[in-house]
């Protein structure tokens, strides 16, 4: 009995330690600055382009398009935290592909069950979207919401 509940505190300790461990490497991470050169600012957008694109062929119930759909959407929104890259997000065409994803992908027949990352993506949209709402980004984010619903 003791030895089970040293293993169950060892291993809820462990798990802490790992969590925090987590968070610190988070942490660690530097939101990048605005860009300098126009080296620099053609590289972020060339990045940016890259989770664009990626938005825009992985509107599909397929975990792997789930899962590549959820990385980009949460590396536009840690790209966005610097508001003075958001311009760069909205010039590289953001916006559209995370309004595209705020809602889930059309069911089919075929779709396994659980859904992959159901609502996850749609999350990592809308926060992205919020980050983007500083600035001029909002007014375009709002006329494509509202075109989309109204669609």
């Amino acid at each position: 009995m003791e030895l089970q509940r040293r293993q169950d505190q060892s291993l809820s300790q462990r798990k802490g330690q790992k969590r925090k461990l987590d968070e610190e490497q988070h942490d660690e991470r530097q939101i990048s600055a605005a860009p300098s050169s126009a080296a620099e600012r053609a590289a972020l957008l060339c990045d940016v382009g890259e989770q664009v694109s990626i938005l825009e062929s992985s509107f599909t119930w397929n975990e792997a398009d789930r899962s590549a759909a959820k990385r980009a959407t949460h590396a536009l929104a840690d790209l966005a935290k610097n508001e003075e890259v958001v311009n760069l997000i909205v010039e590289g065409g953001a916006i559209p592909a995370l309004v595209k994803h705020l809602q889930a992908p059309p069911l089919i027949d075929r779709v396994q069950k659980p859904l992959p990352f159901e609502h996850e993506v749609e999350k990592g949209s809308a926060f992205a979207l919020g980050l983007l709402a500083v600035k001029d980004g909002r007014t375009h984010i709002t006329k494509l919401v509202l075109l989309t619903m109204v669609a």
